[in-house]
């Protein structure tokens, strides 16, 4: 008899009613641990992890919250239509520091290196243009011109050692391409299945993912000294279509967020799924990993969010200490 699927540790109800395009998990000094949720009506909902309650609601627009991230003093939003802003934490709240509007219509989600503050933006014609938190462009990927690749799809942002910052970028025909950060200069690249939707890569296994419109999920390689991309096998799953890849930062599991409403978490070691979690109705748009333990559970918590509007918190496959 088969195993039902575990049940998430909690869910949340969007308190508007609306679908959760994007997520991030925020950590602030004092103890606070949030997470954040960008929706379709252009607000940003802030869930106390203790309460699980709304505790702020950010007005950013009025278009989709394609994405977000934040860091120890900023949040960074993108909105359908390529409108990506830049907002400052301080003691009164979140005050709107920069705007970016490159009138960008795709669904590729920015990359950004909080370290050093900057971000990496898609734009149409192939090109990753990179600017600081303050708004100010500092430079652009751009593939030569006989390089027919369509938009970019997906950012990937890989600090290896040696400083060597790199870029993986997935366009539109198909091609997955590694940018050395330091040059602005193109230094591999991969020919995938199709349209890639989403990759990741974790430093420590030496392999990433990509998910797209079919069934199924190309595993890769970035070569150690030449830095070269390799496709090293497939993984089939049942319905076609995937909005997200993620890796686990402990390289431990990776998990998949599909059209079809479903989780998929898989075993880095074997590259095996462990379980299929059906809790969603509608497309998964976004499943992140907190970096830190959420204290409520005493344990790094997984995230996913999708068009039916519901937040559902996993605590899954964890070491208890």
């Amino acid at each position: 008899m088969a195993l039902l699927p575990p049940d998430p540790v909690y869910t949340i109800r969007n308190v508007d009613n609306v679908p959760v395009y994007s997520l991030a998990f925020s950590f602030l000094p004092g103890g606070l641990e949030r997470l954040l949720a960008g929706s379709k009506n252009g607000y940003v909902y802030a869930y106390n992890l203790q309460t699980n309650r709304v505790q702020q609601k950010i007005q950013v627009g009025q278009a989709p919250i394609l994405h977000l991230i934040h860091t120890s003093n900023h949040l960074i939003t993108q909105e359908k239509g390529g409108k990506f802003k830049v907002f400052c934490l301080t003691n009164s709240g979140y005050e709107e520091d920069a705007v970016i509007d490159i009138d960008y219509p795709g669904f590729c989600r920015f990359e950004a290196n909080t370290k050093l503050e900057t971000l990496y933006v898609p734009d149409k014609e192939s090109k990753v243009h990179i600017y600081n938190f303050s708004g100010e462009k500092v430079g652009c990927l751009e593939p030569e011109s006989s390089l027919k690749l369509g938009d970019p799809m997906c950012l990937k942002l890989i600090e290896f050692p040696c400083d060597q910052p790199c870029l993986l970028a997935g366009y539109e025909a198909g091609w997955l391409l590694l940018w050395d950060l330091n040059t602005s200069q193109c230094i591999g690249k991969l020919q995938t299945l199709e349209c890639p939707m989403s990759v990741d890569y974790h430093l420590e296994q030496q392999r990433g993912m990509v998910g797209n419109a079919s069934n199924v999920i190309q595993i890769f390689s970035i070569g150690r000294k030449d830095l070269s991309l390799s496709h090293k096998m497939d993984i089939t799953i049942k319905n076609p279509g995937i909005n997200k890849v993620t890796s686990r930062s402990d390289g431990k599991v990776f998990a998949s967020g599909g059209w079809d409403g479903h989780i998929r978490i898989f075993s880095w070691f074997s590259l095996r799924p462990l379980v299929v979690l059906t809790e969603h109705k509608q497309a998964i748009q976004d499943v992140v990993y907190s970096t830190e333990k959420v204290s409520y559970w005493k344990a790094n918590i997984m995230a996913a969010g999708g068009l039916d509007g519901a937040i559902t918190l996993w605590d899954l496959y964890n070491s208890k200490q």
